[in-house]
């Protein structure tokens, strides 16, 4: 009885702590940034723009800063829902939705990290997470859908080392609905249960997988497109992001978010790179993929578009972490 008693109050502390930490990222750094009231009207006309599948004020979506953004209509259609419901101001939806989402991601963090170390470096790979939480909450305007993917990252990676097919069908579809880029996942499932028995299975659930992502994708381009959006994808753009990403970092130096973010967790990770799970190697093939597509395409100071590849990095980190203070 003692045990069980223990092991509630060890589960209610850390559910304390966590909310403790949201509500303080959200209630302090949030009302600062993105929630503040100077820019609430501006992110209320974002808001109904991508309702109606129009840009305001007689503006393209690229002056508006917002490429793509008009196809993750998934959370926008919940904030409305939601606002329609109780009567809230759409600002104050939309920060409900990230503080519970938020909440939600780092018990569902906590508890995929579990899976491979122990429950004290669990936590401090939750506690690494939310010390660099803050830097997510810059460099942006509106961008709703974050908190939300957050979340679906950390469950979809967790129903791929489990190779839940199902589930994750239905998962991967919900978040392309949410932002795309979740898109590349069934390569990590293809690439984690690899094995010389059962091949012909495989391939066919990560076709079937491919083709559920990109006939989402397909769909949601079609019906909420931007002609624009496919310069992003040329060689042009892409040396253009590259050479503006160089400046930012030079500027920033030290402070440059994604050296703060992710050079620790990377090198610990790959320092202990033999003898890794299978499932956590590949995550951190993943990881470094993911990073480099995010440096060639994207504003890559704004890390709350790639916090995904801390959680693909924090699993191998923390492994060898644990492997060396054993050893010390």
């Amino acid at each position: 009885m003692g045990a069980r008693l223990e092991g509630v109050w060890a589960r209610a502390a850390l559910l304390w702590l966590l909310a403790s930490i949201s509500l303080a990222l959200q209630g302090w750094v949030g009302d600062a940034t993105i929630y503040g009231k100077q820019i609430e009207e501006q992110r209320a006309v974002l808001h109904q723009a991508i309702l109606d599948n129009h840009p305001p004020g007689g503006r393209t979506w690229a002056e508006w800063g917002a490429l793509s953004v008009q196809k993750r209509v998934g959370v926008v259609y919940l904030a409305e829902a939601v606002r329609e419901a109780t009567g809230l101001r759409i600002g104050a939806v939309y920060k409900l939705i990230d503080t519970v989402f938020l909440m939600l991601s780092l018990v569902a963090l906590f508890a995929y990290l579990r899976r491979w170390a122990s429950s004290t470096m669990a936590l401090v790979g939750v506690l690494y997470f939310s010390a660099v939480l803050p830097l997510t909450y810059f460099f942006q305007l509106f961008h709703p859908w974050d908190r939300l993917q957050l979340f679906l990252w950390i469950v979809l990676l967790g129903l791929i080392a489990d190779r839940r097919f199902g589930l994750l069908a239905v998962g991967l579809v919900l978040s392309v609905i949410v932002k795309f880029d979740t898109v590349l996942l069934p390569a990590l499932y293809f690439a984690t249960h690899l094995r010389r028995e059962g091949r012909q299975r495989l391939v066919v659930e990560s076709l079937i997988l491919a083709g559920l992502v990109v006939g989402t994708s397909m769909v949601l381009g079609r019906l909420f497109g931007d002609p624009a959006e496919a310069s992003r994808f040329a060689l042009s753009g892409v040396l253009e992001q590259l050479g503006s990403n160089w400046a930012k970092l030079k500027s920033m130096a030290l402070g440059y978010p994604p050296l703060l973010v992710h050079a620790l967790p990377l090198v610990l990770a790959l320092f202990g790179w033999r003898g890794q799970p299978r499932f956590v190697a590949m995550s951190l093939l993943f990881a470094l993929a993911m990073s480099l597509i995010h440096l060639l395409l994207t504003n890559y100071e704004e890390v709350r578009a790639h916090m995904m590849v801390l959680v693909l990095a924090l699993p191998a980190a923390l492994v060898t972490v644990q492997r060396l203070l054993s050893r010390s």
